[in-house]
């Protein structure tokens, strides 16, 4: 076995010390050699993304030789017919395999012929495939998109070591499994490469690999599932999020993945490797109405590929980043407590409200969207819990709604919520101008009164 360097040997130091697991004493040695080491070469706490960077570099330089090219590049495709377009044939066969929302197909399929062709783009969006529950298809939807993209890593939870060796061998893309259960280092590092690969002018790193200077170039696309907290708010802005639901008897896929029968997907890989040198892009497509800045920046490349698809195809692609932007802006939970909160006014038929009698009734909501019980953060991948005052507090901050002196007629003074103050916020923040003329229906624990 090679001899470790030293800024290996800090990175297994600093793998101990981070770990939530790692007994006092332990973490309190870890401190103290890290802090030695640092004192050793001449550099602060400061300087440790620096050198985690650089451990991962020289875990690289270790690894064996790059396996041979994919082998599909080059084979033949049935589909010459210029009726077939990238995104229809993409759209045509993951219908087979995995059941979606319509946006989140649309949005899917693009983003998996836009790893064919990325390296003429400034970003490489990210895609995550999220869900509330187990067995909602986000692995099947890994596992289908791994025989489509551009390149992708043979493995399916990598280490940083192993993905940045994989993406110095040249254009690919990275994707991850159950990215939830990774432990806190592999996990730094994948955050770390969500980052950095994302903007082609950020994407190059130096490293010092066997005494000599190596620059890697990590710009390329992502897609990672799991359940949980692996994106902070940082990679969000980066992201693409797909939502992935259980599937009912009525709408189970035509087709299970399976690693030994995949022909039908290869021959739309080999038909995107065809398709990809020769296709003229729009590198600049129009964007839908009020799409900017980073939400911009995402979508560039897949409204590309679906001008470069057609009308239609274009016209689709602009609906479905529409309805996904919207739909995640509404999902925001301090927006759905203020239609929520207004439902809640409407069902029991008040003016006012204890803030911790509001918490109650929030998770006694019975609406599709009411799943305060089953809380997961301003981010929406945070670990399940149930919504606490502390957290109503936040979100009624982030839309001007905060507890107040109320004194209901012929009631004690107690601190809480108006109804003035939920429609104050939704007409500020939500625009809905119908949220309170659906009819909300309320389900209890305890009965009210009649």
């Amino acid at each position: 076995m090679a001899k470790s360097t030293p800024a290996q040997t800090f990175a297994r130091i600093f793998a101990v010390w981070i770990h939530p697991g790692t007994q006092p004493g332990d973490r309190a040695n870890a401190g103290r050699k890290m802090d030695a080491l640092l004192r050793r070469a001449g550099k602060t706490r400061a300087d440790i993304p620096q050198i985690l960077a650089q451990s991962v570099a020289d875990d690289a330089a270790s690894r064996p030789p790059p396996p041979p090219s994919d082998p599909r590049d080059t084979a033949p495709h049935p589909f010459e017919d210029p009726r077939f377009t990238p995104v229809g044939l993409v759209r045509g066969i993951v219908g087979k395999y995995l059941t979606m929302e319509w946006y989140v197909q649309v949005i899917y399929a693009l983003w998996i012929v836009a790893t064919h062709v990325y390296r003429q783009f400034d970003i490489a969006a990210r895609l995550a495939l999220v869900s509330d529950s187990p067995n909602s298809g986000k692995s099947e939807a890994l596992k289908v998109a791994k025989r489509l993209i551009l390149r992708p890593n043979p493995e399916a939870l990598s280490t940083g070591a192993a993905i940045i060796d994989f993406i110095d061998q040249g254009p690919s893309t990275i994707g991850l499994d159950e990215v939830d259960l990774l432990d806190a280092e592999a996990r730094q590092y994948t955050l770390l490469l969500w980052n950095l690969g994302h903007d082609r002018a950020l994407a190059k790193r130096a490293f010092m690999v066997k005494g000599k200077r190596k620059v890697v170039d990590f710009y390329a696309p992502m897609i990672a599932a799991g359940l949980g907290s692996f994106l902070a708010d940082a990679q969000m802005t980066r992201t693409w999020v797909l939502r992935m639901r259980k599937y009912a008897a009525e709408t189970k896929p035509e087709r299970k993945f399976k690693t030994t029968d995949t022909a039908d997907l290869d021959i739309v890989y080999s038909y995107l490797r065809h398709w990809a040198p020769n296709v003229k892009l729009d590198l600049d497509p129009p964007m839908p109405p009020g799409v900017i800045a980073r939400d911009a920046d995402n979508a560039c490349s897949l409204l590309a590929v679906a001008d470069a698809c057609g009308p239609e195809e274009g016209r689709l692609a602009r609906e479905a980043i529409l309805f996904l932007l919207e739909t995640a802006r509404m999902e925001q939970p301090q927006l759905r407590m203020v239609r929520h909160g207004l439902a809640i006014f409407d069902a029991l038929a008040i003016k006012q409200i204890r803030s911790t009698q509001f918490n109650k009734e929030l998770k006694r909501l019975d609406l599709p969207d009411a799943d305060w019980t089953r809380y997961r953060g301003p981010s929406g991948l945070e670990k399940a819990h149930s919504l606490t005052m502390n957290e109503q507090v936040k979100l009624g901050g982030m839309v001007g709604i905060a507890a107040k002196k109320c004194t209901p007629p012929g009631e004690k003074q107690f601190r809480g919520y108006t109804l003035a103050q939920f429609e104050e916020a939704d007409r500020e923040y939500c625009a809905s101008g119908g949220a309170r003329s659906r009819a909300p229906r309320l389900r209890l624990v305890t009965p009210g009164p009649d």
